[in-house]
């Protein structure tokens, strides 16, 4: 049913060798952010793309736009505000996100998923490794082309709807309206004048177009490869799952061989068998446990100032939305559907993680334990003692980052605007 279709992808050695791989490589090549060095590949940086130019730049404009803000919050109402408050927190989090290549943690949790956890390197094992392996596939493959169009159209959204204002006010026209100002994506404090001046505008315009695309590429880019990793540990959680369901019982084991005399318990060689595959299981269980361990120190900063910045960014543009007017929802009703939308899909995909862990004590429980001698019998309590607690990202032991956490960003921005309302 989920049998690869790209000959490239059919001929891989690697998983390196994957279509949806190197678009997801390429995509953090744009930022300097894929650790070329560990994993033996020789690229150079593209030409003022490193991470510590694209830091100072960002800096720049962080503290433009927090000039930008010092200097109007008195000339200008909250409403006129809060764009500019939404893009310098984004550019807060573009700030954060451009330095975790910087640390170690991050760049071995990337190398330690491309050349072990990666499911291309497990495919062999059996049927069921294969049939996950091709599911997983399906689902990386179609979401890495979405998250690249979602890049493009939210870059393309992000600076068309200011240039339609500004075309709607009649600003391009031959005499502009005294009362109006050139609307931009990104607001600065420059100094010259980019509010009034055509060419300025022009200027600040192909500025911010690059800029905003810098920003939605670091938004994106660390999202994907963070939900790569998840399905594929969500895919080891399925054969984990699959194994202890599927155990061999005594009678399946001696596959009609069995001696009728003790049909109920395994024989001393079969205890030896099962101590083997128990053993198998369990390190595949501390496996998926180190590598989410090395998983949250990599990502849990930026896990984070993301959920901070959503819990931030979706109240001032509910309280932005909230006006009902045409403009304001012209203005404010994309962004909001746009950056709640991420929220929602990063915290459904991390929530497939405990989902799928959850119901591993079932599974070790199916084990037919109590065909076993007392040996294996401690290693399966042990097993399942091990497996009480779902797997689950847990940014720098701060929050459990899932629906749960999501759904109370969401709900606490939902009734400040409520609240907002009753005062309206």
């Amino acid at each position: 049913m989920f049998k690869i279709e790209n000959q490239d992808d059919i001929n891989a050695r690697q998983p390196m060798d994957l279509r949806y791989m190197k678009m997801l490589r390429n995509l953090l090549h744009l930022i300097s952010s894929w650790p070329y060095k560990l994993l033996g590949e020789d690229v150079k940086p593209l030409p003022l793309r490193g991470t510590h130019y694209l830091f100072i730049e960002w800096a720049i404009v962080l503290v433009t736009g927090l000039t930008y803000v010092k200097t109007h919050i008195n000339k200008l109402s909250f409403f006129d505000m809060g764009h500019t408050y939404v893009t310098v927190s984004l550019n807060v989090v573009g700030l954060q996100r451009i330095t975790i290549s910087w640390f170690k943690s991050y760049r071995q949790a990337i190398k330690e998923f491309v050349l072990e956890v990666h499911l291309f390197h497990h495919r062999h094992k059996s049927e069921y490794y294969e049939h996950i392996y091709q599911y997983i596939y399906r689902i990386c493959a179609v979401f890495v082309v979405a998250i690249h169009a979602e890049t493009f159209f939210g870059v393309l959204l992000f600076n068309v709807m200011p240039f339609v204002n500004n075309v709607r006010h009649g600003m391009f026209n031959k005499e502009m309206p005294p009362d109006r100002l050139f609307e931009h994506s990104i607001n600065y404090s420059l100094p010259f004048n980019y509010h009034t001046d055509l060419v300025g505008y022009i200027v600040i315009a192909i500025l911010n177009l690059i800029l905003s695309y810098d920003c939605l590429l670091a938004f994106c880019a660390f999202d994907l490869a963070l939900s790569v990793i998840v399905f594929h540990v969500w895919g080891h959680l399925k054969i984990l799952d699959h194994n202890l369901r599927t155990f061999p019982t005594p009678a399946e084991m001696r596959a009609n061989r069995g001696r009728p005399e003790d049909e109920m318990s395994y024989t001393k060689e079969e205890n030896q068998r099962v101590r083997a595959m128990l053993k198998d299981i369990i390190d595949h269980h501390r496996r998926i446990m180190h590598f989410m361990t090395q998983a949250s120190d990599a990502f849990g900063p930026m896990l984070c100032v993301y959920y901070m910045f959503h819990q931030v960014s979706g109240c001032i543009l509910l309280l932005e939305c909230s006006k009902m007017d045409p403009e304001s929802i012209g203005r404010y009703a994309a962004l909001t559907v746009t950056l709640n939308q991420l929220l929602v899909q990063l915290s459904i995909i991390v929530e497939l993680l405990g989902a799928q862990s959850a119901t591993l004590k079932d599974a070790v429980y199916s084990v037919p334990w109590e065909c076993m001698n007392t040996s294996n019998r401690r290693t399966v309590l042990f097993l399942l003692y091990n497996v009480q607690e779902p797997i689950r990202l847990k940014p720098m032991g701060i929050v459990t980052v899932g629906v749960t956490t999501m759904a109370t960003i969401l709900k606490t921005s939902f009734s400040y605007f409520m609240f907002l309302r009753t005062f309206s």
